[in-house]
């Protein structure tokens, strides 16, 4: 069989000699599996030689590849080693073979294609950036005459500096108010300050008699205070949410597949919101969700929804394309790993 694709032949190469890429296009259904394959030839790029085998028959492949100007042609030759197909069975081997290269084998070429595509590269028909680039032109600077100015400048500064530290010196203090004391709600008094014999108002010692309390005030007897209790020893805690997950691949398909997420929340309070993140494997991503939304980063994928009642569930699904295995790499709630 020969088959053109519109793919360059070391791409096409990368298809038939990656066991990961290779397991994924390369399927006969309906036929026995392969219990036995071993490379027996390879000549650089172009061509390669293996004996496949099981119970029933064994087979010689050979693929070869030639490019073209649109890409390159795959020839595939296969006969039987021992054991013999019946006319119907090559009938039906010949079918599973055109479906298997001209659908599965495209889709994952187009694929690989995708994962070389440069994001960052211009758009075809957006104007290509100019091939010379203009230098501004600076003109030469006399190095006596700048070390002249760079020594002024640091002069100035230097000057600039001294000022401000003296003015800083002078005024220091002087705008801010002294603390106001707990009891009488006046200045708090200097610690270790004495007032001069016979100026009164000056010190924080002893009041003076003038400033000293009237006989005729009655002293406040003194209550040992009292702490009420507090409303965290006689109430109990309020309920939290508690919040997880259960994953599920609810449809797989060639280079992609469907995944349903249930978060519940275990808890006796709502939860206001929640968050899912998911991981996904190398080359994978997310086209599409329902229940949710989603914001990826590379590998990770953040889903999320609006509030979620106590003992109720939530469920979205979501959409991947480009994966060679179904199902994510990892999938967790508030830290904790999905079901």
């Amino acid at each position: 069989m020969d088959i053109d694709l519109e793919h360059p032949a070391e791409r096409i190469w990368r298809a038939l000699t990656e066991e990961k890429l290779l397991s994924q296009w390369l399927e006969l259904p309906g036929f026995a599996p392969v219990g036995e394959a071993e490379v027996t030839g390879v000549e650089g790029q172009r061509r390669l030689a293996m004996l496949w085998g099981n119970d029933e028959v064994s087979t010689r492949l050979v693929w070869e590849l030639a490019s073209t100007p649109d890409g390159a042609t795959l020839t595939l030759r296969q006969s039987c080693v021992y054991g013999e197909w019946e006319d119907g069975e090559r009938e039906e081997v010949r079918a599973a073979y055109d479906s298997v290269l001209h659908e599965r084998l495209p889709a994952i070429l187009d694929w690989l294609a995708f994962q070389e595509v440069d994001l960052n590269a211009p758009m075809p028909g957006s104007p290509a950036e100019p091939a010379t680039q203009v230098i501004p032109f600076v003109a030469p600077v006399d190095r006596r005459r700048g070390r002249g100015r760079l020594l002024m400048a640091l002069s100035t500064a230097a000057l600039v500096f001294v000022a401000i530290v003296a003015v800083a010196a002078l005024t220091g203090g002087g705008d801010e108010e002294p603390a106001a004391s707990p009891q009488t709600g006046g200045p708090e008094p200097a610690v270790g300050t004495t007032a001069p014999a016979g100026v009164a108002g000056l010190g924080t010692g002893a009041p003076s008699p003038s400033q000293s309390a009237s006989p005729s005030a009655s002293p406040t007897p003194s209550r040992a205070p009292t702490t009420a209790p507090t409303r965290e020893s006689t109430t109990a805690p309020a309920g939290q949410a508690v919040l997880g997950a259960d994953y599920e691949t609810s449809q797989q398909r060639l280079l992609g597949y469907e995944g349903t997420v249930t978060v519940s929340n275990t808890g006796k309070a709502a939860a206001s919101s929640w968050t899912v993140k998911i991981t996904l494997r190398d080359g994978a991503r997310v086209t599409d969700a329902e229940g949710a939304t989603f914001q990826q980063d590379d590998r990770t994928v953040l889903f999320s929804g609006g509030s979620l009642g106590a003992s109720d569930t939530a469920r979205f699904t979501f959409q991947v394309s480009g994966a060679l295995e179904a199902g994510p790499a990892a999938c967790e709630v508030g830290g904790k790993p999905c079901s």
